[in-house]
């Protein structure tokens, strides 16, 4: 059984702002020591002109369906589900149109596909996504048609683990805590680059699976776009310290920056692993076991 590693909240303040969806963007884009696009590595690897019915789960504002132009089927229709409408919404829509596809958008969560009939898509869409909810991989295969095609785009366990490592560090120094996993790392090994095909091999014939290498360099004058985009995404980060009182909170936080600051003068650069991977899913097995 999987739990819920975040809520839905918090899922709604990380997510929910897309100027900063934008600017953690950029910020990855401009400092990834690999510049090839994730997506078009992907869509090199997968033939998409047969795919009429496309389906993008957790589709945000459209991240991976921007790229899809001229890549499905002319009269393809897409539908982007997420929990977070609004802003994402419009667009996700907008994204498609100006694709030249017709699309809808289900604000729900992701378990809505378990009412969807066998056989519904040509192809699914996990970008970034999947982690939130790998119990869903069964229901994925099913609404997939015989020769459909499943996407997924996901992390290393060690993405981020320099971050991550100088956090702890900054828990048990100043809760004088013991090692835990932090509730970001549990979430990257809900799916992986690691286990990933693990998971998708019951329900799959065919996996194709690509690595995607990459480092965040920030050299000691950048480091600060760093301290952004962890703050950003800060309701991810520090889950584990949330319950605390403000003061002890802050103190944290604080030590963890200056130990960021300190890492980077002190080496001339703070490289943070940013390993991705993409699994390429076909031929969907077992079409009966989420009946």
């Amino acid at each position: 059984m999987h739990t819920n590693i975040y809520t839905l909240e918090e899922i709604y303040k990380t997510y929910e702002n897309i100027d900063d969806h934008l600017s953690t963007r950029q910020i990855i884009r401009r400092f990834s020591d690999n510049k090839t696009d994730i997506r078009v590595l992907t869509l090199e690897h997968c033939d998409l002109l047969h795919c009429k019915n496309i389906l993008d789960l957790g589709c945000g504002y459209g991240f991976f369906t921007e790229a899809l132009s001229n890549r499905i089927a002319p009269e393809a229709h897409i539908t982007g589900i997420d929990v977070i409408g609004g802003d994402n919404k419009k667009m996700f829509l907008s994204t498609c149109t100006q694709s030249g596809y017709t699309a809808t958008f289900i604000e729900d969560n992701a378990h809505i596909i378990t009412t969807f009939p066998d056989a519904s898509y040509d192809c699914v869409i996990a970008s970034y996504s999947l982690y939130f909810f790998p119990n869903l991989i069964e229901h994925i295969a099913r609404i997939l048609q015989p020769d459909g095609i499943f996407i997924a785009l996901t992390h290393s366990e060690n993405t981020l683990s320099q971050i991550t490592t100088l956090f702890t560090e900054s828990i048990q120094h100043i809760l004088s805590m013991g090692d835990s996993s932090l509730h970001i790392i549990k979430l990257f090994q809900a799916f992986s680059a690691e286990n990933g095909f693990s998971r998708l091999q019951p329900y799959f014939d065919y996996i194709t699976y690509i690595r995607y290498p990459n480092n965040l360099i920030f050299k000691p004058q950048d480091i600060d776009h760093c301290i952004s985009y962890i703050h950003k995404k800060q309701y991810l980060f520090f889950k584990d310290i949330a319950t605390l009182d403000r003061d002890e909170y802050n103190a944290l936080i604080n030590d963890f920056y200056n130990r960021l600051r300190w890492h980077a003068s002190s080496y001339s650069t703070f490289i943070v692993n940013k390993d991705d991977a993409i699994f390429i899913a076909q031929k969907p097995a077992c079409k009966d076991a989420a009946s």
